[in-house]
């Protein structure tokens, strides 16, 4: 007999029922079970640990242990009771409904035609319903379903697609739907849910990870929506009923469709056709997903036009799992299934071919990405915005779903209890804890008081070198340049870094530093930045962008320094340039000055590098390479005051800023090592696509933003 140990993603994904098969087809006696790492099977034949290639879709396999033994008690084969041991599960995300249930919610001969809950081991919530491991159903949300006979019977069958599947339910013992509006509650609700959506008013949804508010793309419901969730200008996301849908509204590659329809499911941030949904986007993109709950497809029964499909939060909180927390709602359409484990919507964007990550969630979490080094027993708590947390397992780094904002109350709790919840489900004790430098941050603190917790050493991390470092990670880079591009982050000197070139571990290089006149308030208000930049200059005397009070006060400051603080941030310039092109005088959201003057960049990338921008000017002060940032905004505020066409000019100004970093840091970071680049300026679409025509690496597997800053925390910390 042989003993086969099998490891990766092979629990919730109908393994065991594959074994099973398999077994009977080859004529094998023995067993299989989960055990707490993985599955373990016994089989009288060697030959049997080959036939893993043939695996479920969903499972991932990453290694496969053979042993010999000695034991002759088996006469057939058969799954049999799970086993609790010690060892990392492997669990997998939730996933998409798959195409064979859709059959069936389409079926009127099927029990489960119109079930909004239908699922297999194929397909259906699994992350957000997980309490515990192995992965059964006492360990799971579902424990609180009985199984009607019929279900019963396909459970225990293990030639059945529904065997040992732990979301199996229908109409008679499953989750069940209502809806509920002004006191009164109505089982079921869909077509009550879609007349209030038609109405133009607001619905919550709940789906699998969290609460989703609904509503039409016109102005009014959307102006509704936004009142509701304090959201005044950032982009929504909208769902489509298929890729047809979507391709009248949207520009699509292949790669971009793939990514649609991909078993995951995410938010696509697409090129919109059109001047067209300006009041669901202000952006020249939209993001959209398709239908990926049986409940999704129910609703685009009753409606045929996109709907804009957001998370139910206020800015900065967690996504709602309940009614009650989602105070602000007034109809719902709601299940009581309970979320074990809320779980935002992944979103992403395709750059040159290559997804970007902009947040990693739901259909992605709990999957873990590869460590080219053991570090094993690190827990990476993140930044603070955006956040993410790792924990680590031998080379499998585990990281979180989105967090949020951890500055608010709710979301550094909310953190702390999924923190909890991984290392449980991991099942590793704390070794190391690494943590952002800055001595404010709520993730800071918590690193400090789990170090003493659990008498483990505390390793702090600059913010960017961590974003260089989850880019060498992914690739598996000891040694190389690092680019690292975003808004803000505390470093080592007191000042305030953002636009960062590193040979390794040590800062070769940067922006020039800049003058944030009021400090934080500088980032809500861009024109601050640009006066910053342009003091000293006759442009600061020129524009008219100030009043003559601003004028004095901002001068006042900067000569003093009086609540002033410099920063070398490719953020704020960027800010500063929408400012000046008068693209963007307020940031309502994380980004908008940005990411409105990535909007007015030309489409064809080729046409960018055809334009002749301004070479890059860097001087070199103590050692250090400075790109000179001032030269760019002066530069672009002396051709606007030539400019015939002021619209023509700002494609042409913003065009030109966005080659000038990306040209610039390129220039600095060239060394003749490997080059990556990462932070937020890496989701902008031509920064980026610039710099891997060069030949930059970039994050595959995490995002570059502060969601993937836990990665890299984890891998420098073990270095």
């Amino acid at each position: 007999m042989y003993k086969i140990i099998v490891k990766g993603t092979v629990q919730g994904v109908g393994f065991r029922p594959f074994i099973y098969r398999k077994a009977i087809e080859m004529d094998v006696v023995g067993t299989v079970r989960n055990i707490g790492y993985g599955v373990e099977i016994i089989a009288d034949k060697e030959e049997f640990a080959d036939i893993f290639k043939d695996a479920p879709p969903l499972a991932k396999i990453d290694d496969v242990i053979v042993e010999k033994i000695d034991d002759r008690r088996y006469n057939d084969f058969s799954i049999i009771k799970s086993k609790d041991s010690e060892g990392t599960t492997i669990l997998p995300p939730d996933i998409f409904t798959c195409d064979n249930c859709m059959k069936e919610l389409t079926d009127k001969k099927n029990r489960r035609y119109g079930y909004f809950f239908i699922t297999c081991t194929d397909c259906g919530p699994r992350f957000s319903m997980i309490g515990g491991q192995p992965y059964d159903r006492p360990m799971t949300s579902m424990d609180d379903f009985k199984m009607c006979e019929r279900c019963r019977k396909e459970y225990t069958d293990p030639l059945d697609r529904r065997f040992h599947a732990q979301t199996i339910a229908c109409h008679d013992c499953g989750p069940r739907l209502h809806f509920h509006s002004g006191g009164l509650s109505i089982p079921g609700g869909i077509k009550e849910a879609v007349e209030m959506l038609k109405n133009g008013e607001p619905v919550a949804i709940k789906g699998i990870g969290g609460y989703h508010v609904a509503c039409l793309t016109d102005k009014v419901p959307v102006q509704r929506l936004r009142q509701m969730l304090g959201r005044m200008h950032k982009p929504f996301a909208i769902m489509v009923k298929d890729i047809e849908m979507a391709e009248s509204i949207v520009h699509m590659d292949e790669k971009e469709i793939e990514m649609l329809k991909s078993p995951r499911r995410p938010i696509v941030v697409l090129k919109k056709r059109s001047d067209i949904l300006n009041d669901v986007s202000e952006l020249d993109s939209i993001g959209v997903m398709l239908p990926y709950t049986a409940l999704h497809q129910l609703l685009f029964r009753y409606i045929d036009e996109p709907l804009v499909m957001t998370s139910a939060n206020m800015p900065g909180e967690p996504v709602a799992i309940s009614r009650e927390e989602f105070n602000k709602g007034k109809h719902f359409l709601s299940h009581d299934r309970k979320i074990i484990n809320r779980c935002d919507d992944t979103v992403l964007k395709v750059i040159d071919g290559s997804p970007v990550f902009l947040r990693r969630s739901r259909g992605y979490v709990p999957s873990p990405i590869r460590l080219p080094i053991d570090c094993d027993g690190t827990i990476a708590l993140g930044a603070e915005m955006n956040n993410t947390f790792c924990v680590c397992a031998g080379d499998n780094a585990f990281l979180s779903q989105h967090i949020g904002m951890t500055a608010h109350e709710k979301t550094i709790n909310f953190f702390e209890r999924s923190l909890e919840k991984m290392l449980h489900l991991v099942q590793i004790r704390p070794k190391k804890i690494a943590c952002d430098l800055h001595p404010r941050y709520n993730t800071t603190r918590l690193g400090k008081r789990l170090a003493k917790i659990y008498n483990v050493g505390l390793c702090q991390v600059q913010h960017h070198r961590a974003h260089v470092f989850s880019v060498a990670a992914e690739h598996g880079l000891k040694d190389f340049t690092g680019i690292a591009c975003d808004g803000l982050g505390y470093g080592e000197d007191g000042t305030i870094w953002g636009g960062e070139i590193f040979q390794n571990k040590i800062r070769i290089g940067h922006l020039e530093q800049q003058p944030m006149i009021g400090g934080d308030v500088a980032t809500l208000e861009p024109k601050r930045m640009l006066f910053g930049i342009l003091a000293g200059t006759d442009h600061s005397e020129k524009l008219k962008l100030w009043t003559s009070q601003e004028k004095m006060i901002f001068r006042k400051m900067h000569e003093t320094g009086f609540n002033t603080m410099k920063t070398s941030s490719s953020g704020r310039v960027l800010d500063a340039c929408a400012a000046l092109l008068g693209i963007c005088d307020r940031r309502t959201y994380e980004g908008r000055p940005a990411m409105l003057l990535e909007s007015y960049c030309y489409d064809d990338i080729e046409k960018i590098m055809m334009l002749e921008p301004q070479k890059p000017v860097i001087h070199t002060q103590d050692k250090m390479k400075i790109l000179d940032t001032t030269h760019l905004i002066s530069y672009i505020a002396s051709e606007m005051e030539k400019a015939k066409d002021i619209a023509s000019f700002r494609k042409d100004a913003a065009t030109v800023a966005h080659y000038y970093i990306a040209d610039g840091m390129h220039a600095i970071a060239d060394t003749g090592d490997r080059i990556v680049f990462s932070g937020g300026v890496a989701c902008n679409r031509y920064i980026t696509d610039l710099l891997i025509r060069k030949g930059v690496l970039i994050n595959k597997e995490v995002p570059p933003g502060d969601g993937g800053i836990a990665f890299g925390q984890a891998y420098l910390a073990n270095l």
